[in-house]
């Protein structure tokens, strides 16, 4: 048996022991501890991969741009060809003028010119004259001259007021027609490559040839041998400067050899209209003197 001193010692020594025990056990704990967090750590870096933060890159630099070959330029191409100046249409007034007169007229444009100065003013074309005075009959213009308004009409008060009348009156019949040519023509006095503008590129001239006759007969302005077509062709010739501002015709030139160039074109200082202080056969005479074949 053990005796109660030491039992006492027994006792008192056990706490000792016990508190070694915790302390150990204590000890172990943490020291498993610290090796599960160090095997966490180990497992950690082995199963999760360590990444780093990029840095930003910088934009890609744009792909070089190879210079795109241009077009070889076009062929020049000719300027084209200027249309004619067109003459200003024809006003009623002008118009109503012409059929008081008992013209057939048509306003038209002017035909194609090579000049930009060829400008009718008022163009129109003429086809007939109807005279009321006696029987009333139809003057005919065949070859449809194209003038300017302000000539046609003073062209047909030449006509119904002086060839009807000295027609009759010389040969005892009635004029038919009158051949007056193409009238408007873009180009220069008598064709000529340089100089003035002629008359007909304004509009402001025909060239008659000659008149048909209701007897069927024909009054060319050539006549020579017939005495009473040529007393009638003499008078009409003087009297027409009463009408126009230039006669020009056979005997003037060979450029009129074969017809008469009547125009209202103004020359000079004088002025087509303006009132006049001389007399008819005055004016007539001093016409024939001033007689110019460049102003065809």
């Amino acid at each position: 048996m053990t005796s109660e001193p030491a039992l006492h010692k027994l006792l008192a020594s056990a706490p000792q022991r016990t508190s070694c025990l915790a302390s150990s056990q204590c000890a172990i704990g943490i020291a498993l501890s610290r090796s599960a967090c160090t095997a966490a750590v180990l497992l950690v870096s082995v199963l999760v991969p360590s990444f780093t933060v990029a840095a930003p890159l910088p934009p890609p630099r744009p792909r070089e741009q190879l210079p795109v070959p241009s077009p070889p330029p076009a062929p020049a191409q000719p300027a084209p060809a200027q249309p004619p100046p067109a003459g200003s249409p024809p006003d009623e007034e002008c118009l109503a003028g012409l059929q008081k007169l008992g013209f057939d007229a048509e306003a038209v444009s002017a035909p194609p010119a090579r000049q930009a100065e060829c400008v009718v003013d008022r163009p129109v074309r003429l086809r007939s004259l109807r005279l009321s005075t006696g029987s009333v009959r139809d003057i005919a213009f065949p070859d449809g001259p194209i003038v300017a308004c302000r000539f046609a009409e003073r062209f047909g008060r030449w006509v119904g007021n002086l060839v009807v009348v000295l027609v009759r009156g010389q040969l005892g019949t009635d004029l038919k027609a009158v051949r007056t040519g193409a009238g408007f023509e873009c180009r220069n006095r008598n064709r000529a490559a340089s100089g003035k503008l002629s008359a007909h590129a304004l509009g402001l001239a025909v060239d008659v040839a000659g008149f048909e006759l209701a007897s069927g007969d024909r009054l060319l302005v050539t006549e020579s041998q017939d005495s009473p077509k040529v007393a009638l062709l003499a008078a009409l010739r003087t009297a027409s400067c009463g009408w126009f501002t230039t006669i020009l015709g056979p005997g003037t030139d060979a450029t009129h050899a074969d017809h008469w160039h009547l125009d209202i074109q103004q020359h000079g200082s004088r002025k087509l209209g303006a009132p006049r202080e001389l007399s008819l056969a005055e004016i007539c005479a001093a016409q024939h003197k001033l007689w110019r074949p460049d102003r065809a």
